[in-house]
């Protein structure tokens, strides 16, 4: 298993890991979830939350509705970690483990009825107007030791016990129940509580490099015995720089100095920060110019708008746009000249430039960009195979045609419209802040 207290060593060997109060561990419980029926996301917002509090999870593990099984992870994880979060197994079926499972880790403790629980089902099915089915009643129920955690959200209370030193949260396994247990319940007991040092997180985002040439710019920023710890995650054209310090390195001014250096080596390809979308910064710009913007979208479908309108406000800097699929639409809708869509083809630079013109045009705002491709998996030819994709950018206010530029992207399609979209959002953000032309990743034409 990979072990975050593996890598944290300074220079002089300090493990930092080992420097705090307090290591976690995950459990997520569901057949569906063993199976790959449904992804796991639970861990990931559990891992977000305690790191914030300073407390890292070292391991995350999945297993089986089986009550063997579960009780067997609860002791393995809670012999190593002072603290773990389980979730799942709380529902009112046979299926549903988790209660039996900790009682069973707990040494064989009892099952019990809780009052209160017992009274918060009945309430809430009395608010609903309907009986309570003698199933839920389950879930009033708790291992001898144990305390139950309300929930606002739904039919199942979560758990708290010691097993041995150890303190286990047994959360719901929905996301909308799990997610504001988590901060109304679990959170504000472990900050009343913590004793964990000063721990910082930050992740930087890019898009338009390679995460190799992210990793060659940023060097030696990257050794694993630094602190503050950098690495990487790459996914669809965007790479995330992400900083993670502790102890004296979080407050002393070494974070955000090496924040800053990260920041200088990756411009201008560097958008933003934590929840900061590629998007939404475009927006930004757009905002602070008072300009704004007009999409025309074949291949991607309507998937650059949709990133731009899940920006809240973008409505003050984003117009409208066009989905022209067909070569008709093309002609249409934006004004494409039949003579260039006969002698160029829709994917081309001219039908590019063409669409990004009348996108901006017909809509009466400054900037227009465009997207045209084969996003497969049929349709490509060896002159155009599938990932083709040409983008145009259009800005009225500089009185010359619209600029195109071509990508050959990897990918499924869905990974070629995602890469596509995001790709022709960082270009426009660049054009529209005036930084100077550079290569984007899978560009094949010059910028």
């Amino acid at each position: 298993m990979w072990s975050l207290r593996r890598h944290l060593r300074d220079r002089n060997g300090i493990r930092y890991a080992d420097a705090m109060a307090t290591t976690a561990a995950v459990l997520s419980i569901g057949d569906e979830l063993v199976l790959g029926q449904i992804g796991e996301r639970n861990g990931q917002v559990i891992a977000a939350a305690l790191l914030d509090l300073g407390i890292p999870v070292t391991e995350h593990r999945i297993v089986a509705d089986d009550c063997d099984a579960i009780a067997a992870a609860l002791r393995a994880l809670a012999a190593t970690n002072e603290l773990l979060v389980a979730t799942g197994g709380l529902g009112p079926t046979d299926d549903d483990l988790t209660r039996e499972a900790l009682a069973q880790a707990l040494g064989g403790e009892a099952i019990v009825e809780d009052a209160g629980a017992r009274e918060a089902l009945e309430r809430r099915f009395a608010r609903r107007g309907i009986a309570m089915p003698a199933l839920n009643l389950r879930q009033a129920t708790r291992p001898e030791s144990a305390r139950t955690l309300p929930n606002s959200h739904g039919t199942a209370p979560g758990l708290s016990a010691m097993l041995n030193t150890t303190r286990v949260y047994c959360l719901p396994g929905p996301p909308n129940e799990m997610e504001p247990m988590l901060r109304a319940q679990v959170v504000p007991e472990l900050a009343a509580r913590s004793r964990a040092g000063a721990v910082r997180t930050l992740a930087i985002h890019t898009c338009g490099l390679a995460e190799a040439e992210v990793a060659e710019r940023l060097g030696s920023l990257m050794g694993r015995s630094s602190n503050p710890l950098v690495g990487t995650t790459a996914t669809a054209a965007i790479v995330s720089v992400r900083l993670r310090a502790w102890g004296s390195p979080a407050t002393n001014g070494s974070f955000e100095r090496v924040a800053e250096e990260v920041r200088g080596v990756l411009a201008p390809f560097v958008f933003g920060e934590g929840a900061t979308t590629v998007a939404g910064s475009l927006g930004a710009q757009l905002s602070l110019t008072g300009s704004k913007l007009a999409i025309a979208e074949s291949c991607t479908g309507g998937m650059v708008s949709e990133l731009v309108t899940s920006v809240p406000g973008s409505s003050r800097w984003f117009a409208g746009g066009w989905v022209t699929y067909s070569n008709e639409m093309k002609l249409t809708q934006l004004g494409v000249d039949d003579a260039t869509m006969s002698s160029e083809g829709a994917v081309s630079a001219a039908a590019a430039r063409a669409m990004a013109e009348g996108a901006a045009t017909r809509a009466g705002v400054r900037f227009g960009v465009s997207l045209t491709g084969i996003a497969g998996p049929e349709g490509g030819t060896p002159e155009k195979p599938v990932g083709t994709v040409w983008v145009g950018v259009f800005d009225r206010d500089k009185g010359h045609p619209a600029h195109a530029r071509c990508f050959l992207l990897p990918g499924d399609r869905d990974g070629i419209r995602t890469r596509a979209s995001r790709l022709a959002l960082q270009w426009t953000r660049m054009e529209v802040a005036g930084v100077a032309s550079t290569r984007l990743i899978w560009q094949t034409t010059p910028p």
